[in-house]
């Protein structure tokens, strides 16, 4: 950028100077015909014809200058041609070594994030990278299924997006937690086909809306530790209403293992029982008034599951899913506890 920065500088330059100059001789070619114009008529003539050979004269003077003057205008502008044609030929190259270095990152990045996309009936995810932590990469496939009526109707449309994990130095606990994801998605897509089918038939077209299951996983955490996910179910299968479900699941990246509430706690009933006093003091916020179940503090115990939690970048996070302590129309909540606040955690999985 520099170097272009001061060839433009030099050509602005260069272009002042050649105008600067056309200038100065416009203004002597003036001042030289002003000056023989006064001399012929202070100095006058006898009789007209000579007159009419020194005027004849001075016309000739005056062209053979103009033409003088456009013989080095022209030089010049073959000249600035000439510059403009080198000025273009050296911006074409500079554009051409950034392109080069673009295609280059290009090529870096697509050999980090190569997708394998799980192949299914209907579209499919390019597979995109959504999370890295020093030689861990995670990466979002996606594929989606619709199954169709004979006349055409869509009875149901299955979606699901999981991560595909990368570790460069441990493919073995990546190929671990990746057979681990895939045990989540669904497998008994001709089964919701099936019931889907039966109440298309009993509700007719002019009736039917569909019928839908998205299966997403979200990455929260991935790093030298650990590899979260929080995980979102939802379903439309003719209820009165959809209902989701919000999870969370944690590997070690060292070993691929599933981690567990007394993996990463320095004593479980300690954590659970601090985990419980946490939630319970922040359920009495005045945000959450009137959201909850007249005896939802009985029921806070229930919240926590080994399938209700995730180590985000902020702290430990519990989800607390529909119908435990608040109704459907409440939703779901997801709390966390800080890192700097959840002295019950082991130091390697704090951040």
């Amino acid at each position: 950028m520099g170097k272009r920065r001061r060839k433009k500088k030099r050509r602005r330059n260069r272009e002042k100077e050649r105008k600067g100059c056309a200038m100065r001789r416009n203004v002597l070619l003036v001042t030289a015909l002003v000056f023989a114009l006064l001399t012929f008529a202070a100095c006058g003539m006898p009789n007209g014809k000579e007159a009419g050979g020194t005027e004849g004269d001075r016309e000739s003077s005056v062209e053979e200058a103009m033409a003088g003057e456009n013989e080095g205008n022209t030089a010049e502008e073959e000249a600035a041609a000439g510059e403009n044609e080198g000025n273009a030929a050296e911006e074409e190259a500079a554009a051409e070594e950034i392109r080069k270095n673009a295609a280059q990152e290009g090529e870096a990045t697509e050999n980090t994030t190569e997708s394998v996309v799980k192949e299914g009936n209907g579209e499919e995810g390019a597979g995109k990278k959504a999370e890295a932590g020093g030689n861990v990469y995670v990466r979002i496939d996606e594929s989606k299924e619709e199954y169709k009526a004979e006349d055409g109707t869509v009875l149901l449309t299955i979606t699901n997006k999981w991560p595909v994990v990368t570790i460069s130095d441990n493919e073995q606990a990546a190929a671990a937690i990746n057979e681990a994801v895939l045990a989540y998605i669904p497998g008994d897509e001709d089964k919701m086909q099936e019931w889907a089918a039966e109440d298309y038939k009993t509700w007719g077209k002019d009736n039917w809306f569909g019928y839908e299951t998205d299966l997403e996983f979200i990455p929260e955490r991935a790093d030298e530790e650990v590899i979260s996910f929080s995980m979102i179910a939802y379903f439309d299968m003719g209820g009165a209403h959809p209902n989701a479900s919000f999870s969370g699941v944690n590997f070690s990246t060292k070993t691929g293992k599933r981690l567990t509430l007394d993996d990463i706690t320095m004593e479980k009933e300690a954590a659970v029982s601090a985990i419980q006093g946490f939630l319970l003091e922040e359920t009495k916020k005045e945000e959450y008034t009137d959201m909850f179940y007249d005896d939802y503090e009985d029921k806070i115990g229930d919240a926590l599951t080994e399938d209700t939690w995730y180590l985000g970048k902020d702290g430990l996070h519990i989800i607390v899913n529909e119908y435990i302590i608040a109704p459907h129309a409440a939703g779901s909540f997801d709390f966390v506890i800080p890192y700097e606040e959840a002295d019950f955690l082991k130091d390697e999985f704090k951040i």
